[in-house]
């Protein structure tokens, strides 16, 4: 079976993790039994994690503590970009939003003119707040989900 074993090592991963669709095991077991180097990969990987599996936190050195708290926080700049975007958005969203609810429940047009043509009606000055409020719970709950996803996702580097 022709392969490229650099793209097939994520899809080992998977395999040894039971992660992968049934198309792609039995892909992976083709390979497999086809190539040596990806034998030999898979023969490697899943001595590792049998060897780390077994190891506990306390069992370090603390060298090999030092370089997984590296690895955990080399991403600070990806982190200090998250945080600014998400502060924006916050921002915007929440002050452009709090001001049109405002104007929306205070009817401050009508207020300012008295004319009942520029009065906005009851579902609109009470619907509209509540659909902002629901959109933006909503998506911030989905953000936080996403960026607490991705802190621990394996498969990252994955490709189809």
């Amino acid at each position: 079976m022709k392969h490229d074993c650099l793209e097939t090592e994520p899809l080992i991963s998977g395999y040894l993790d039971g992660e992968l669709t049934q198309s792609d095991r039995q892909r992976v077991d083709l390979i497999l039994e086809d190539c040596e180097q990806c034998s030999l990969v898979f023969a490697e990987m899943k001595k590792l994690r049998k060897g780390v599996g077994s190891l506990s936190f306390d069992q370090l050195t603390e060298t090999e503590k030092s370089n997984m708290t590296k690895n955990a926080t080399s991403g600070a700049g990806s982190n200090l970009g998250q945080f600014l975007a998400i502060t924006g958005l916050i921002l915007v969203y929440g002050v452009g939003a709090f001001w049109l609810c405002w104007e929306l429940v205070i009817d401050a047009k009508f207020v300012e003119t008295g004319d009942a043509k520029d009065k906005v009606p009851m579902f609109i000055r009470l619907g509209l707040p509540t659909l902002i409020g629901g959109v933006g719970i909503l998506f911030f709950t989905v953000l936080f989900q996403r960026l607490k996803a991705a802190k621990t996702d394996k498969y990252t580097d994955v490709q189809i």
